[in-house]
């Protein structure tokens, strides 16, 4: 015979705790928003010959959206995940070295 130990209802137990899964997730939306965000503006870049202006509109549509994305993944974030202000400033940092970056390669051209 063994004796099982009683278990709690579902609804007793407490919730796990969150671990780092939302901040996976978190940094999952910020590389996808980033990911968009590049592709539309090499994309803007290969295009313009063919297309002209409407390929540098397109792009920044692109870029946009991927703007749009990152605030309402960081939105969502905030909520679930309270704290990451230093990685939001780390982040931020990046992202303008990066948007720096581009404008050199635009201004300069290949």
């Amino acid at each position: 015979m063994s004796a099982e130990p009683p278990t709690a209802p579902p609804a007793a137990r407490p919730a796990p705790p969150p671990g780092l899964q939302p901040e996976r997730t978190a940094l999952a939306w910020r590389r996808t928003a980033l990911a968009l965000a590049t592709g539309s503006l090499v994309a803007g870049r290969l295009l313009a010959p063919g297309l002209g202006v409407g390929a540098w509109w397109l792009a920044a549509v692109g870029v946009v959206l991927a703007g749009s994305l990152a605030v309402v993944a960081h939105r969502r974030s905030d909520r679930t995940h309270r704290g990451g202000r230093l990685v939001t400033a780390c982040a931020g940092a990046a992202l303008l070295l990066g948007a720096v970056a581009v404008a050199f390669v635009l201004r300069d051209g290949p």
